[in-house]
């Protein structure tokens, strides 16, 4: 009876390994995915303004109310604002996220002034870490500091957009499938890699007052 058992046990195993792998414990069974590898997928969805790969530096507020110097992105821009990225043909623009610019300047919050009208909600700027599991890690947003206006009648509410951003599927690789050659930017071999999805997430820029 015991041997019986142990040739059943052998031969269940026997068919585990042959089938198709398609989650994981460990992350050693996957290969990792180079950060150049996912900058190139990322692509233009890439936006320096509300987005950083690696840990940003908060902007310290100086003495007498001035702002700090940031070396980053101002999150808002003006109506009229148009900036053509790079002057190579598009196509043959493969990581936007490399090509990051450093300006230095003030750092302008144009809705995160403390406005004295009871009809303005007031509120700051922050980076969010996502966590590791997310590329880029590092996403800016609105944050309301007040929750009623308008004399208590009306709500502070957020307002966003949506951004694009890639997140790791813990558990689980994939090979390169159709797209394989993207997987493969780095000279990495076409085998299993680290699952990567897309992801909408959403971006609050503002803070607007409201019945709602």
């Amino acid at each position: 009876m015991c041997l019986i058992l142990f040739l059943l046990t052998i031969s269940i195993l026997s068919v585990v390994d042959s089938a198709p792998l398609s989650r994981w414990e460990k992350n050693s069974i996957c290969d990792e995915l180079p950060v150049l590898v996912l900058g190139n997928i990322l692509g233009g969805a890439f936006n320096p303004r509300y987005m950083s790969i690696e840990q940003p530096i908060e902007d310290k507020p100086q003495t007498g109310g001035k702002r700090g110097v940031s070396f980053g992105e101002d999150f808002y821009v003006d109506e009229d604002f148009i900036e053509q990225l790079d002057d190579k043909p598009a196509w043959d623009v493969t990581n936007l996220v490399v090509v990051s610019k450093k300006k230095l300047g003030l750092h302008r919050s144009k809705r995160g002034v403390d406005y004295l009208q009871q009809w303005h909600c007031k509120s700051k700027i922050e980076w969010t870490d996502l966590g590791p599991d997310y590329f880029p890690r590092y996403l800016k947003s609105v944050v309301c500091l007040s929750e009623n206006c308008w004399f208590g009648l009306y709500k502070c509410k957020p307002r966003s957009f949506s951004v694009n951003l890639l997140r790791r599927k813990k558990g689980f690789c994939a090979n390169g499938g159709k797209n394989n050659h993207k997987v493969g930017v780095a000279g990495l071999p076409n085998d299993l890699k680290e699952l990567w999805v897309w992801e909408e997430r959403a971006v609050n820029f503002c803070c607007d007052c409201t019945r709602i």
